[in-house]
């Protein structure tokens, strides 16, 4: 990326890395790590025309996990989350965003 003038790194992390997660200690720590990591390689990569930033979702319906006792219509989609990245590597040149917490409309 360096040497092609630019680009973006979009790391997917969870709410879990912003807030804490009950019974979830090991996964909730993997993902405040990501968060940490993500900003510090942001700020190294900043003046190279190298953007980093992080999505930190919370509940998707996906396969990998199936979120017990959750109302799966009431879920984050994995088109969400697409979205989510879409929106981080078409923003304008003039901009950064670097963190886009994404939270379902409605508690699942």
């Amino acid at each position: 990326m360096i040497e092609s003038g630019g680009g973006h790194i979009v790391n997917i992390s969870s709410l879990a890395g912003k807030n804490a997660l009950p019974n979830g200690a090991a996964y909730a720590a993997s993902k405040w790590g990501l968060n940490g990591l993500s900003y510090s390689v942001a700020e190294e990569l900043r003046g190279k025309n190298i953007r980093v930033a992080v999505v930190c979702p919370g509940s998707v319906d996906t396969d990998l996990s199936p979120h017990e006792g959750k109302n799966k219509s009431k879920m984050l989609q994995p088109e969400d989350v697409a979205h989510a990245v879409e929106a981080l590597v078409t923003q304008a040149p003039q901009s950064f965003m670097s963190e886009i917490l994404l939270r379902p409309t409605q508690k699942p």
